[in-house]
This record gives C-alpha cells, sequence and structure tokens, in this order.
C-alpha cells in the first residue's frame, strides 16, 4: 500500500479495523453454534473463509499501521523543519507577510525578528549566572475520580428519550365465569436537558514567547482538570444548583450513620432501604470523604466478628468512592462551599446519565482585534453537558415518584455525638 499522507494511512487502517470487527462478530457467532452442535458443511467453509480474511486484513492493518507511523514522522520533520527555517531579516518576513494577506484577503500575526547578537557569544561570558527551572507545581485536586457504575457519553446529537413504565399488571383471583377487569398500562418519558458549558483563558503572548515549557499545551491540560472538577461536582455535592445537578443536589439526609459498633449494620441497612425498591443492591456505590473512610477502615464490622467495614478496597461488601465534594452545599454565586458535617452518599450510578451533545470545540485566537490590542491569546472551549437521573420516574409501592429512587443521603455521626444527646 502506498499513501499520500498519513491521514490517508490512519483511515484506510480504520476501515480495515471496522471490517475485522465485523469477521470477529462473525467468527464468534459460529463459536457459540459449535459448542452447542457440529457445525454444517457450508458452516465450516463459511468459518475457513472469514478466518483466513481475518488474518489477510490482520497483515494488512500492520503494513497501515508501519506506512502511518513512516509518513507521520516524515510530516513532522518537515513542520519541524519549516518552522525552524530562519527568515533573512525582519523586511522580508514583512514582505511575506503582506503577501500572505493579499492573496487570502485574511489577516494573521507576525513576529518580527530582534537584531542578531554575537553568535560566539554565551551567557555565561556575559557575567549572567545559569537558571535551572524545575517542572511546574500542580494544583492540588481531590474527590474527582468517578464512582463505579457511572457511563458518560459523549457525540450525543439530536433529542433523546427513556421511556418510563409507571404500573404493573395485577393477578385477579376471581370466581368462575366471572368477568376480569381490565387493566391499563401507563407510560412516561424523561428527556435530558442539556446546558452549555465552556472555559475562556487569556494567556499573555510574552508568556508564551518567554514560557521555558509548553505553555499552551499547559493550558489545555487545566482545561481537561477542570472539566473533570465540574462533573465531579455536580455528580457528588448537595448543592441545589439551578442548571446542570447531579443526584445528591438539593437532597435532604435519609438519616444518621453512627461511626461505631453499629456502623456496619447501619450502612448495610441503609443499602437495603434501596434494594427494598426493587434495584439490585450489588450496583450501589458509596460517596465518603477521606476522614470518614479512615473512621470506617479502623472501625470493626461488629463486636465478636472480624475484620472491619472498610477492609479489601470495598465498604460493608460494596463498591465507594471518596470525594470531599460530598460535604458542600451551596454558596454565595452559585458556587460551592464545605459544611461542617460529614455525609455518606449511596446510590446506582447506572441510573445517573451524564451526557455531552455536540461536538467539544476547542478555538485558538490569536490575531482578532480585541486580543491583538491586549497582545494575548484567547484559548476558549465550548460543549453542552446534561445530567439525567433516570430513578425519578419509576414507581414504588404502586405510586409514581417525581424525585429519586435510586440515591440517598446519610449524615455521618461520631459515637460521642449520640451519646452526648441520649440517643
Amino acid at each position: 500500500m502506498k499513501f499520500k499522507t498519513s491521514q490517508d494511512a490512519a483511515a484506510k487502517r480504520r476501515e480495515l479495523l471496522d471490517r475485522q470487527s465485523s469477521i470477529n462478530d462473525n467468527l464468534n457467532a459460529l463459536d457459540e453454534t459449535l459448542a452447542q452442535r457440529e457445525l454444517t458443511e457450508q458452516e465450516r467453509t463459511n468459518r475457513a473463509a472469514l478466518q483466513r480474511e481475518f488474518s489477510g486484513l490482520q497483515r494488512e492493518i500492520d503494513v497501515c499501521a508501519r506506512e502511518y507511523t513512516a509518513l507521520y514522522q516524515s510530516e513532522q520533520a518537515e513542520r519541524e523543519a519549516k518552522h525552524n527555517a530562519p527568515i533573512a531579516n525582519a523586511c522580508q518576513q514583512l514582505r511575506e507577510l503582506l503577501k500572505g494577506v493579499r492573496a487570502t484577503k485574511g489577516s494573521r500575526e507576525i513576529t518580527l525578528n530582534p537584531v542578531s547578537g554575537n553568535a560566539n557569544g554565551s551567557i555565561a561570558d556575559a557575567g549572567a549566572i545559569n537558571l535551572t527551572i524545575h517542572d511546574i507545581i500542580p494544583t492540588l485536586n481531590e474527590g474527582l475520580g468517578l464512582p463505579v457504575g457511572l457511563r458518560i457519553v459523549t457525540g450525543v446529537v439530536g433529542n433523546e428519550v427513556w421511556p418510563v413504565s409507571l404500573d404493573d399488571a395485577e393477578v385477579q383471583e376471581i370466581g368462575e365465569n366471572v368477568a376480569l377487569d381490565a387493566q391499563n398500562l401507563h407510560f412516561d418519558n424523561i428527556k435530558p436537558s442539556a446546558a452549555r458549558c465552556g472555559i475562556a483563558i487569556n494567556v499573555s503572548n510574552q508568556a508564551i514567547d518567554n514560557a521555558a515549557f509548553d505553555l499552551l499545551g499547559f493550558v489545555q491540560q487545566k482545561f481537561t482538570v477542570a472539566m473533570r472538577k465540574f462533573l465531579a461536582t455536580k455528580i457528588y455535592s448537595q448543592a441545589a444548583f439551578t442548571g446542570i445537578k447531579g443526584p445528591f443536589s438539593g437532597m435532604t439526609p435519609t438519616g444518621t450513620i453512627t461511626l461505631g459498633n453499629g456502623a456496619y449494620k447501619e450502612i448495610l441497612k441503609a443499602v437495603a432501604a434501596i434494594a427494598d425498591k426493587g434495584y439490585d443492591a450489588e450496583q450501589v456505590c458509596l460517596v465518603m470523604d477521606k476522614a470518614t473512610e479512615a473512621d470506617l477502615k479502623a472501625t470493626p464490622k461488629a463486636d465478636g466478628q472480624g475484620g472491619f467495614v472498610i477492609e479489601n478496597g470495598k465498604c460493608a461488601g460494596y463498591d465507594y468512592v471518596t470525594s470531599h465534594l460530598i460535604n458542600t452545599t451551596l454558596g454565595n454565586g452559585n458556587t460551592i462551599k464545605a459544611t461542617t458535617d460529614r455525609f455518606i452518599g449511596i446510590g446506582l450510578f447506572a441510573y445517573e446519565a451524564v451526557q455531552q451533545h455536540g461536538e467539544v470545540r476547542l478555538s485558538i485566537d490569536a490575531i482578532s482585534q480585541s486580543v491583538a490590542l491586549k497582545n494575548v491569546t484567547s484559548i476558549v472551549l465550548n460543549t453542552s453537558w446534561s445530567m439525567t437521573d433516570l430513578s425519578v420516574k419509576t414507581t414504588t409501592n404502586g405510586g409514581k415518584n417525581t424525585k429519586t429512587t435510586a440515591f440517598s443521603l446519610y449524615k455521618v455521626a461520631e459515637a460521642t455525638e449520640v451519646a452526648a444527646s441520649g440517643n
């Protein structure tokens, strides 16, 4: 195979991988049949042909991968050579700029070269002190991990609807020749509500020029951290947000879990309260802060029973995740603030649909008038997100719910607090 660009090689490789995946599905189906019965002559012939085609595609995929690597390295070297190629002087650079503007009728940014200095000189000869610049110290963020069971879907396009069955049929016990009462099944639906989310950062062009590291890449990394923090805050916080909100937003605690000998039993009962509604308790994930995790790691299960409430990476036998955000509520300006209390959140996060809608657009602007006047480069990210609790319309005890049924919140109390209150 011969490709003109690395993009052509990558596109062909994706095409071959799709074909190979389809063949693999067919082979798996035949293998499942073979586990139940002998294959027919035609099925054996088809299976052998599929295996040959699978192997042939693998060879083509390997060739594409090698050519992609070679082309990409060649293209990268060419780009670097062009980027590093010196321009004779500022006048020539200005002429090139004017020619480009005239040809494209657009505008571009230009950086004029300074006057050349002594090529044989060194910083030591000038009497300067050498400076060693270490890696930048990052900001600290805790509790950004996502809970077990939560799935994030990206690139959602168009309208989505989750149909909901609101009731079940009931068996009637009646006499012979007595007409049954006709029963109706009712349905509803849940629709996501997407909201625009974005980040905009202005970076000084002087800082970009003088930075000893990839400043633009560093800013883009900050975007990633900011998005993770945004999602974690929405998912875990009790803050009563007006826009996108997670399952614990604005929730009132269902009860109290007291640290001490009874903690293990109380956690099991809290999970059982969700399971009693018809949910699978094995899918439950608990949310707590690091201090509560430390307490439960040192709390025995029960008198006469070995082990601790948290052991082997499980809390009372269930998955858990730590985040200080579970202990936050709404402050001023739609921001969050820490509470003085600790909480444990319990939920089935498979019922929380977190979706990114449409495209994620990252725009870098260094030439428009608004940024050029400030001598900055503006980096902007725009997209849309939604969080939808799929348990808000499930049926419990014959009634239609309007609030979550798959999530609950419990306040954590020290054993001394309960003793002092007389409970």
